[in-house]
This record gives structure tokens, C-alpha cells and sequence, in this order.
């Protein structure tokens, strides 16, 4: 083992003598094609590589690196990320550090990543929505490097790198083509009557779980992950796959999902705040993240082949089967794709709403059972339906519990800010930005600030309530930077369908449970947000 090390250590300093040696040559193949158009970043052949213009330099004034921020070092990444873990800084509390550097520096700041290349974040309300609203047929953002690297080193899985990470015509052809189902309000009705089905037994499942004196369940959040699961897994699979079932332990590999999943977004955090060392020496980030891409990929594969084997083995459908299918068979049948992206897109869209969903649930019920007469309000819009399902109707008429929903995703939303690239040169904040810049819109500070929002600290789900009582996003000026799922063209397409579960859950759950967590409830930052876990709450059973 200590002769492999040896060797490995061996080879990283040889390539990275090569990378050295050969800068010219990585940078003008790789990089400039990418950087090209900014002018902030100077491409010397006679210096070999890309370097920061030097104060007498003749540029524009009020450019990138005119902006305010912390200090940079362009070798080993996020230099002030490390400087802060002398005030005990952690990680899975980089929101507040956005914060901090917001209130520090003002509502444009900049960093830089290993390499010297420039990172711009913006808080101000105007700026956002300049970004963001961009008029663009492919709206660019940046991928993620880790899942890039991973997913182009298996061929034998990946025939693209997915959605998320592609750009350009790839990334139009792939979402026109994989989600159009999966977007549609008429198809997604279709799936009302089962969704009611998995609240239920989710509160069957709540209920057992529950200590019998106390009422207290531990762990909430691995019972809502399953839920979240079992949930997807019918909207993207078309069947239930039995993950609350009370009559059984699950089997290992359903709870070594949940944890691959957590795992694979922590290790694309740590990935892109580190040093980038990853890239040409495999170490424990990297090794991580692809082991959970591994167990998801397979875990979640074996469904879909099991799914697939049905399918197969089954002449007819009725015409509620072949409903709840609608979104599977649509996938299977696009025609001019490749399989692998097909079977990968079903694995993504299975992953990516397992925590997503169930991290939702957490935020706002913890919202609305501390927030005074918030619970009792959402109760009186579903009294009627204690014994039986929720309609369609009763939905579209629950102004207020769509109100508490929207103010949950202002507070604490999933995603606290949206990355993209910019398109065209912008002025933003007074400052000329070039084209190809990478901005993170940090949307969540903005929401919190007095100058969007009054009250901005405080829930108030009446502010997204129009004088009739009605729930109406364009009651509030800044509703455009409220996007918890994104906006525009790159807006997540598994939005109808959260939304729809989660007013269904916490309807469903409020009606069964007094409910109240037995801590304040505290966020970590997991490349997406996440309530701290464990979780512990207590569920009375509510008396009419």
C-alpha cells in the first residue's frame, strides 16, 4: 500500500512538472477558447499563460478588478475561505459568509479562483434581475467540474454530461426533449389521486415511527427522504415502490441511497471551494463523489430495468397505469437520443428530487408551526378533506398555504443563489463586465434585505395575499428574485410537481399532526441548502 502511495505521489508531481512545462500549450487549448472575449484576463504568449492585468496597465476604468472583494490568491482557490477558518469558519456555513462579504464589501463583490480567474457575486435587486432575465435561447451556466470530469471518464454510462452540465444545442435538444412531460400541468394532474395515496402512508409511516409516550420521531428526516423517494419515483417511474411501507425495514441499499445522495452534494461543494487539486490527483473529494454517483447510478438503474422489465412483460395498461406511465413511456420513446442519456436523465431526475423534496417539506413546516396562526389558517382551507383526498380544487383555491409556500421560498430556499455566465458585456452595479464572466446571484440575501422586502427577517406569508385574499406573486415588486427552482429557460422542470406534493404534505400533515420541532431548526449548506440533521419532532395527533 505504502509503495502505491509512493508511486501515486510520484506521478502527480511528474504531471504536474508537465503542466508546468506545457502551460502555454493547456491554456491556449483549454482555457482561452473559454475566456477569449475578457479583456480583464491578458492571454501573453510571451508570459505563457493568463495573468491579471498590473496596475499600469492601460484598461478600462471600473472593470472586474476594480470591484471590491476579498484577498485573492491565484493558485490554491478561494484564498479568504481559509483565512476565515481563523474565526471558525465552516463550510456548511458559506451562506452566512456570502452575508458577511455583502455587508463587508457592498452589493457587487469579487473573488477569485485558483488560476486567477475572477468570480462575481451580486446582491443588488436590479443587477439580479438584469442577469437573470437575459434574453437568451441557451441560457449558459457554469457546470460543475467534479460531475464533468467523473461523467466523461464513464463512456460506458454517459453519452453526454447531462442537463444540468450541458450547454448550447445539446443542452436545448436534451431539455425539449427529456421534459416536456415532466412539465406539463395536465400530465402532472394525472398524478393527484397517487401523491394523496403517498401522504397517507407517510403518515402511517410517522405514526409508527413515533414513540408511543413521548410522540416524538427521530431522525424525521430519513422518513421524509424516503417519502421524497417513493414520491419521484412514481411521478418519473410511473409506479409505487413500496419505501413506506409499515410492515417492513427497508432494504440497506434504499438507506445507503439517501446517504450517497447527501454525499455527492457535499463533495461537489467541497470540490468547487478546493484548490482544484482533484483534477490531477484523484484524492478523497473526488474518490467520494464518484463513489456516490456509483451506488445512485446503480441503485437507481436497477428500478428503472425493473421498471423497463414490466413494462415489457405487460400487454395492456388501463388507462390510469398508462397515465401514471405517461412520463416514463415519453422518455423511453424520444426518438434521435441515446439510451444512455435517456436511462441517465430518469436517474438524475430520480436523484435530484429525493433531499430536494423532503428538505422543502422540513423548511416549511418549520415555518409555518412557529408562525403565529399560520398552521390554523392552512387548516381551514383543507377541513373539509380530513377523510378523504384533496382535489384539484381545493389546491388552486388554497390562497393561503401557496402564500406560506412562496414566503418559505423567499426565506430559505433549497438553492440560495443562481450561477451563470454572461452572454454579452454588462454594466452591473456601475462596473463594465465582460462577456464570458461567470456571477453568482446571491437571490437569498437579497430577499432579506429591507430595501426588497419590509420586514424582510420576518415570515409573513400575508405580503403574497392581494386585497381580496388571493395568492398573487406580482403583490410584491421584488417577487422576481423569489426563484427557489430558477428562472427562464433553465427553471428546474420538476417545479409543477414539488409544488403540488408539498402544499399536499403539509396540508395532509397539518390535518393528522399538532407538530413541533424539538430545537430551532438550523441551515447548512450542502452545495444546496439542508436543515441540520438529526431531526427530531413531535407529532400529536390533532383532535376536531
Amino acid at each position: 500500500m505504502v509503495m502505491v502511495e509512493v508511486v501515486l505521489i510520484l506521478a502527480a508531481l511528474l504531471l504536474g512538472f508537465y503542466c508546468n512545462v506545457n502551460r502555454h500549450f493547456i491554456l491556449s487549448k483549454c482555457l482561452k477558447p473559454l475566456l477569449e472575449r475578457q479583456e480583464f484576463i491578458k492571454f501573453n504568449t510571451t508570459q505563457n499563460g493568463y495573468q491579471q492585468p498590473n496596475a499600469n496597465d492601460a484598461r478600462p476604468k471600473d472593470t472586474i478588478w476594480d470591484i471590491p472583494g476579498p484577498a485573492t490568491n491565484t493558485s490554491f482557490g478561494f484564498k479568504w475561505l481559509r483565512n476565515l477558518f481563523t474565526r471558525d469558519f465552516k463550510m456548511s456555513k458559506l451562506h452566512e459568509v456570502y452575508t458577511e462579504l455583502n455587508l463587508q464589501y457592498g452589493d457587487i463583490v469579487r473573488e477569485v479562483k485558483g488560476g486567477g480567474i475572477p468570480v462575481v457575486h451580486l446582491f443588488n435587486k436590479n443587477d439580479l434581475e438584469k442577469v437573470l432575465k437575459y434574453p437568451s435561447k441557451y441560457p449558459f451556466r457554469p457546470p460543475t467540474e467534479i460531475v464533468v470530469t467523473y461523467r466523461r471518464s464513464r463512456p460506458d454510462r454517459y453519452a453526454s454530461i447531462g442537463i444540468v452540465n450541458e450547454q448550447g444545442p445539446t443542452w436545448h435538444k436534451l431539455r425539449s426533449s427529456l421534459t416536456s412531460s415532466i412539465t406539463s400541468p395536465r400530465i402532472i394532474q394525472h398524478f393527484l389521486p397517487a401523491l394523496n395515496s403517498i401522504c397517507d402512508d407517510f403518515i402511517d409511516l410517522l405514526r409508527k415511527e413515533r414513540d408511543p409516550l413521548t410522540n416524538e420521531v427521530r431522525n424525521f428526516e430519513d422518513i421524509a427522504n424516503l417519502m421524497g423517494l417513493e414520491a419521484v419515483c412514481m411521478f418519473i417511474l410511473g409506479r409505487r415502490m413500496g419505501f413506506l411501507t409499515t410492515k417492513s425495514k427497508q432494504p440497506k441499499k434504499i438507506q445507503t441511497l439517501a446517504v450517497a445522495v447527501k454525499q455527492l452534494f457535499i463533495a461537489q461543494r467541497d470540490s468547487y471551494y478546493s484548490s482544484g487539486w482533484w483534477k490531477l490527483l484523484p484524492g478523497m473529494v473526488y474518490r467520494k463523489f464518484a463513489r456516490s454517483e456509483e451506488i445512485i447510478y446503480d441503485v437507481v438503474s436497477e428500478m428503472v430495468d425493473k421498471a423497463l422489465e414490466e413494462d415489457s412483460n405487460t400487454l395492456m395498461h388501463d388507462d390510469n397505469d398508462t397515465a401514471l406511465r405517461s412520463v416514463f413511456l415519453n422518455i423511453l420513446e424520444v426518438k434521435d437520443l441515446d439510451i444512455r442519456d435517456k436511462k441517465s436523465a430518469l436517474i438524475d431526475f430520480i436523484a435530484a428530487g429525493i433531499e430536494t423534496l423532503a428538505n422543502t417539506l422540513i423548511f416549511i413546516l418549520n415555518s409555518v408551526t412557529t408562525a403565529s396562526n399560520a398552521a390554523e389558517r392552512i387548516i381551514e382551507e383543507f377541513r373539509e378533506y380530513r377523510n378523504t383526498n384533496i382535489t384539484q380544487e381545493a389546491l388552486t383555491n388554497a390562497s393561503f398555504t401557496k402564500a406560506c409556500l412562496q414566503e418559505s421560498y423567499r426565506i430559505r430556499p433549497t438553492a440560495f443563489c443562481l450561477a451563470r455566465i454572461l452572454e454579452e458585456d454588462m454594466q452591473l452595479s456601475g462596473y463594465n463586465i465582460k462577456a464570458g464572466t461567470v456571477v453568482l446571484c446571491q437571490t437569498m440575501t437579497a430577499c432579506l434585505k429591507e430595501s426588497n422586502f419590509q420586514e424582510a427577517h420576518k415570515y409573513r406569508p400575508e405580503r403574497w395575499l392581494d386585497p381580496a385574499g388571493n395568492f398573487s406573486v406580482n403583490n410584491q415588486s421584488s417577487s422576481t428574485i423569489v426563484v427557489p427552482f430558477g428562472i427562464g429557460k433553465r427553471t428546474c422542470p420538476g417545479k409543477r410537481f414539488v409544488e403540488m406534493e408539498i402544499v399536499l404534505l403539509v396540508a395532509k400533515l397539518l390535518l393528522a399532526f399538532d407538530i413541533s420541532f424539538k430545537k430551532p431548526l438550523e441551515m447548512e449548506f450542502e452545495f444546496l441548502l439542508a436543515p441540520k440533521t438529526p431531526l427530531n419532532l413531535v407529532l400529536r395527533d390533532r383532535t376536531f
